[in-house]
């Protein structure tokens, strides 16, 4: 079972895309406490493997993504205030108020910068404030931080891990680190059980700057197929409808990123088996790493799992462990019974 405490882990290490050495070694020495035989790929992919003893077997691959949005230094001013970009698709009118730590040759604290309401001119009342206008205030002087930070140093969220009601918990970064714990539970789920197949799990680096590692790991795994796992999102006040509550259990897409055969074999899976799903259609790109792995090579049949998350690409992205729970049991499950892979695809 995915715990709070695997979350908590994952989500509070520091690895934004392109920077994901930061976090490499912690989740390779958790995938080799289950893998056979445990690799890093030339752009930074761990990439786990539970072999079979069937001397052809066939290759599936299980992935998530390990990298975070975040930011990169830009600028240092007279006063040592930090400026600063985005790294991943952040929306600036999150960021006021928030607390940073900037990666530099320390991990230094800081803060994002706000005029106050009393100092704000009527032309910039209910506007956003472009991200070339904000910055970080860690207290130090110019000549101080320019000693420890420089241009081009990431910057993460400093966000605490927070249990809510209910199995509901918040923090920075469970897109896609939550979604690595259900790979390392379903390792854990399927330690004991022999496989027809030799299982591969990746955690995947680049995927919020253009799902870039999942086609590197597809490329060198080749796969006979692959299953994806994400978030989506999930029910707020201020929704759209095309989102799912919290208890949905496992949601699973539809439409041309996603094989037909494979999802009909998981759905099948699903009903047998008396596991709660909804189904998301995608009538195009899924904006997930199952839309450059389908097309890698001569082409690799996926399915997507994706988590209900709320609050997407801020500090306090949230779900609920029943849907977590529900999402690994089912892919567990679903492979554990897979006696042909042939069968799954064709």
């Amino acid at each position: 079972m995915v715990n709070s405490e695997l979350i908590k882990t994952l989500s509070q290490l520091n690895g934004v895309s392109g920077h994901e050495e930061k976090i490499t070694k912690d989740i390779k020495d958790i995938f080799e406490k289950y893998c056979h035989n445990v690799t890093n790929d030339n752009l930074g992919n761990i990439i786990g493997l539970k072999k079979s003893k069937n001397p052809d077997a066939k290759r599936v691959m299980l992935e998530a993504h390990m990298d975070e949005i975040g930011m990169m230094v830009t600028d240092i001013d007279k006063n040592g205030f930090l400026y600063f970009t985005s790294v991943g698709g952040i929306d600036p009118r999150i960021l006021l108020a928030n607390e940073v730590l900037v990666h530099g040759k320390k991990e230094i604290f800081g803060i994002i910068g706000a005029k106050p309401p009393h100092v704000i001119t009527n032309d910039e009342k209910g506007n956003t404030i472009p991200f070339d206008k904000l910055y970080i205030d860690t207290g130090y002087s110019k000549q101080e931080i320019e000693d420890i930070v420089s241009i081009g140093d990431v910057v993460t969220f400093s966000s605490e891990f927070r249990e809510l009601k209910n199995d509901v918990i918040s923090t920075k970064s469970q897109d896609d680190r939550t979604s690595v714990a259900i790979l390392i539970d379903i390792m854990q789920r399927l330690s004991n059980t022999e496989l027809p197949f030799d299982l591969y799990f990746v955690a995947a680096v680049q995927e919020e700057v253009g799902l870039r590692g999942a086609r590197t790991g597809a490329y060198s795994i080749n796969p006979d197929f692959a299953i994806i796992i994400d978030v989506c999102h999930a029910s707020t006040p201020d929704a759209s409808k095309d989102v799912y509550d919290f208890g949905s259990g496992a949601i699973v897409s539809k439409g041309p990123n996603i094989h037909p055969v494979l999802v009909a074999k998981l759905i099948e899976s699903l009903k047998e088996n008396n596991i709660k799903y909804e189904i998301d259609v995608d009538g195009g790109n899924t904006g997930t790493d199952a839309w450059s792995v389908q097309i890698t090579r001569c082409g690799i049949p996926v399915v997507l799992f994706s988590i209900p998350l709320r609050y997407m690409h801020t500090p306090i992205e949230t779900v609920s462990l029943e849907d977590v729970n529900i999402t690994a049991s089912s892919i567990a499950t679903f492979l554990s019974n897979v006696k042909k892979v042939e069968d799954c695809i064709c």
